[in-house]
This record gives structure tokens, C-alpha cells and sequence, in this order.
């Protein structure tokens, strides 16, 4: 099993004892247990709990049951569980095209056997659900702009650093599906994704960039709306996308 040293004590030692518990419980039933999420890659913010996806040939309620048992513990630490067996997570690259081109992009194998390799996302699919979760993101954005220029509220890091790490998502995947390269650099990623969108990069580059370095905003409500006019941008340029 990989060692994960790049988290803390705090967040390996119930991955651990879940992955055991796991094994324990499935048994040859077992297809894979994945770390999946931001804590799934060393450059990434570690303040959200990590999160496991277990893929198992059958999940009954008997399996549920033992399941359950061996992770107490560390679903009381905090750890995150998804559950799917393999007949599901073949049948969801339809719907699900986006989530699962993500686990697949990135994802630690902690037990069994790559779950992703034999799935097939295709592209007019995940062409979909990018532009769904662009819609998405941005109305959200939207309404939360229109609310903070009417309340005031100036505290919006949580928001902020949540979506940009969803327009980081779809960048990637989108660069991906128009076959062009994809920088190693996550705010390279962004730039060329903004770049080919048509509109300015720079504004949320420096946004990343503050919260990497977990400043203090001077115009939070200025960051949202920039923010929120790239991803309006980036939503029209991949609506013109044609698979």
C-alpha cells in the first residue's frame, strides 16, 4: 500500500485501519479501494477530509452491516466513504462522466485492483457534464455575488477556494477533451483552459494565489465577481464545443 507521506498522522493512521477493516470485510468480493479527493495528490489543500471510494463486487445489506463495524472508528476521525460496486460504476459514465474521469485522473490505489482501466467515458458525455458543472458553478457564483452587493458579506474564502478548485476540475478535463497538453502546474492548467475560453486569466490567478498563501482579501467581493465572469465565459466557449 502506498505510504502516503505527504499526510499527517491525524489523516493516515483511519485510512489505514479503514483500508484493513475493508479487506477484512469484503474479502475476495473486493475490487478496489481508492483514495479519491484533494487529499489524493501532495499538492493539494489537506484541510478537507480525505475521502475513500470502495468498489466491491456486491454490497448487500449483510456486507453494509460488517462494513460498518470495522469503520467506526475511522469514520469518527472524520473519514470520508463512498460505496459502489462495479456494475455501478460501469453503468454512471454517463451520467457521472465528470466525477469519474476525476477519480480516475486522480486517484491513489490503496487495495485491490485499478477500478478505472477498463471504463470507457465517452466523449460527448463528458462534454455534458463539464458543461453542467460550469452552469452550475456559475449560477451559484451569481447568486452569491448578488447577495454579498446587497448584505455586505466579505467573508467568502470557504466559497472561493471551494470553486476554484471545481474550475480547476473542469479545466482539466476539458484541455483534456479537446486534446490539447496538459501543463503539470494547476494555475497553468486554469490559464490555458481561460486562455482558450477568451478571457482573462489573471484576475483568478491571483486569487489562487492568495489563497495558496492564505492572505487576507482586499476586495473579496471584486474576486467573486471576476471569478464568476470567467466561469460565465468558459461556460459559452465549452456550450460550442462539438464531439
Amino acid at each position: 500500500m502506498p505510504t502516503l507521506e505527504w499526510m499527517p498522522d491525524r489523516m493516515r493512521a483511519p485510512i489505514d485501519a479503514a483500508v484493513a477493516a475493508v479487506g477484512s470485510a469484503l474479502g475476495e468480493g473486493l475490487i478496489a479501494v481508492c483514495l479519491i479527493g484533494a487529499a489524493a495528490r501532495p499538492d493539494r489543500d489537506l484541510r478537507a477530509n480525505p475521502e475513500l471510494l470502495i468498489v466491491a463486487e456486491q454490497l448487500t445489506a449483510e456486507t453494509l452491516r460488517t462494513l460498518a463495524k470495522g469503520l467506526v472508528q475511522p469514520l469518527k476521525a472524520g473519514l470520508q466513504i463512498r460505496t459502489l460496486t462495479r456494475a455501478e460504476l460501469r453503468g454512471s459514465v454517463d451520467v457521472h462522466a465528470l466525477e469519474i474521469a476525476q477519480w480516475r485522473d486522480e486517484h491513489v490505489l490503496l487495495a485491490g485492483r485499478d477500478p478505472f482501466a477498463e471504463l470507457d467515458i465517452a466523449a460527448g458525455h463528458l462534454r455534458h457534464e463539464i458543461e453542467r458543472a460550469l452552469r452550475t458553478l456559475g449560477h451559484r457564483l451569481r447568486n452569491r455575488l448578488l447577495w454579498c452587493l446587497a448584505t455586505e458579506q466579505l467573508r467568502l474564502d470557504a466559497l472561493l477556494r471551494e470553486s476554484l478548485e471545481r474550475l480547476s476540475e473542469v479545466a482539466h478535463h476539458s484541455l483534456r477533451l479537446l486534446g490539447q497538453p496538459l501543463p503539470a502546474d494547476e494555475g497553468a492548467v486554469i490559464e490555458a483552459f481561460l486562455r482558450w475560453a477568451g478571457t482573462e486569466s489573471e484576475c483568478v490567478l491571483a486569487l489562487r494565489a492568495r489563497l495558496l498563501a492564505e492572505a487576507s482579501a482586499v476586495d473579496p467581493i471584486g474576486e467573486l465577481a471576476a471569478l464568476t465572469a470567467a466561469t460565465e465565459a468558459a461556460t459559452a466557449k465549452v456550450d460550442s464545443i462539438a464531439v
